[in-house]
């Protein structure tokens, strides 16, 4: 199949201008293509993981990437998809934030040979008002901007819109003309989030320079709630090891809902249609083989971060529902367990405590009576040992690290106790 069926199969495609003209004009041969990146946040985060493995599959078939970071337009804030004003940044935070993004993106393209990688800050720090008004901002009419639909809807909000943030479609219509005019670049690939802007890029573009431009547009990754993947949520996954551990970003992909995962496993794997088909089949025939969920775990660990980190939380995995704790070193400890609800407790307290004390101190059983129950039924699993005797205590000498106590109540209760 052709890279336009290719990307329809796997469900990437919401929306083209003129996909006709661009399936010609990508079967003619190699076409510059871009990518921008706004430094909203201290990582680059799953939805933006999307945009980059498209790229790389447009480059796969010869097409030549452009990503851009946004340095002026961090500086801004995007209003597509937002009901609020952002709060304007401080300059030397969208500064570090591009250096970031710079350094993660250099894990995915090779910049001297693969891809080619941009500021739009660079072409716009000397930009004088004067001169943007007349270049930019003549080809627009004011009722061309109401009419898109991410300022439409700011309006009809009491809060409205700054002109700031009004003017954030002009400033991102001038970076695609900057790279076709410096580039060649004919396609912008964006989020659909992104589809005002990039219609905005594509008429000036055809205004100033009377050429071809064309914009396609991903879909918007959402949960299971149906709720997009974003910081204001709280359920977005980044690709900064220290922000999303390599064991919670695996752990979040082991754990997808069956319906997400077969459609993940088109758009965030190099995998071939029938290698795919054949996965979705097997699973849909097993479903507790969760086939699909485990390759995406392991590739996109691997693809993120690296093969030693697949490694380590897999023996993570396997320990904390298969194994003893005690053969987890700190480092792998503190990863495992970096999200688990955690109670502090004094090493004096400690020694004259009874487990079943500690088990209703910390929450973890509901009462005394519970706690009994839970201890006389098994269900109590303190650093790897199941605790039998209602009378016992957790001694020293069972603690890891000198500074830890997990207890896992049933199969997936845990709780850190952390001894100070």
């Amino acid at each position: 199949m052709n890279l336009i069926e290719d990307l329809k199969y796997r469900g990437l495609i919401n929306q083209v201008i003129d996909e006709e003209g661009l399936n010609k004009r990508l079967n003619e041969g190699p076409i510059t293509f871009y990518c921008g990146f706004d430094p909203t946040a201290n990582s680059l985060q799953l939805g933006n993981l999307l945009v980059i493995m498209t790229a790389k599959r447009l480059a796969k078939y010869g097409h030549k990437p452009i990503l851009l970071v946004g340095g002026m337009t961090g500086l801004i804030g995007d209003p597509s998809g937002r009901s609020d004003e952002r709060l304007l940044p401080d300059e030397g935070m969208v500064f570090m934030r591009v250096d970031r993004f710079k350094n993660e993106m250099s894990k995915f393209f090779d910049f001297k040979n693969e891809a080619t990688l941009v500021n739009n800050y660079d072409w716009f720090c000397d930009f004088k008002l004067i001169d943007f008004l007349r270049d930019v901002g003549k080809h627009f009419t004011v009722s061309y901007l109401l009419n898109k639909e991410f300022i439409k809807s700011r309006l009809e909000l009491e809060e409205g819109i700054s002109y700031a943030e009004f003017s954030y479609g002009l400033i991102q219509a001038y970076d695609f003309y900057q790279l076709y005019h410096n580039y060649d670049c004919e396609l912008q690939l964006a989020g659909n989030d992104q589809w005002g802007n990039i219609t905005s890029g594509t008429s000036l573009i055809e205004q100033k320079l009377g050429k071809k431009a064309f914009g396609l547009t991903l879909p918007i990754l959402v949960d299971e709630s149906g709720r997009k993947l974003s910081k204001s949520f709280g359920n977005t996954v980044f690709l900064d090891k220290e922000m999303t551990t390599p064991f919670q970003f695996y752990q979040y992909f082991l754990n997808l809902a069956d319906e997400i995962s077969y459609s993940w496993i088109k758009v965030f794997t190099f995998l071939s249609k029938d290698e795919i088909e054949e996965k979705i089949n097997e699973q849909k025939k097993r479903p507790e083989s969760r086939l699909c969920q485990k390759y995406l775990a392991r590739f996109l660990t691997g693809f993120v971060h690296d093969l030693d980190s697949v490694e380590r939380v897999e023996k993570i995995t396997d320990v904390l529902f298969n194994g003893d704790i005690s053969s987890l070193d700190e480092l792998e400890f503190e990863e495992a367990f970096k999200d688990v609800k955690s109670f502090e407790i004094e090493k004096d307290k400690l020694i004259d405590i009874t487990l079943v004390d500690l088990l209703v101190e910390s929450e973890i059983s509901s009462s005394k009576r519970q706690a009994r129950e839970d201890i006389e039924n098994k269900a109590i699993n303190v650093n790897g040992i199941i605790y039998c005797d209602v009378l016992e205590k957790v001694t020293m000498d069972k603690i890891l690290f000198d500074k830890y106590i997990v207890i896992r109540r049933g199969k997936k209760t845990y709780l850190l106790i952390k001894i100070k």
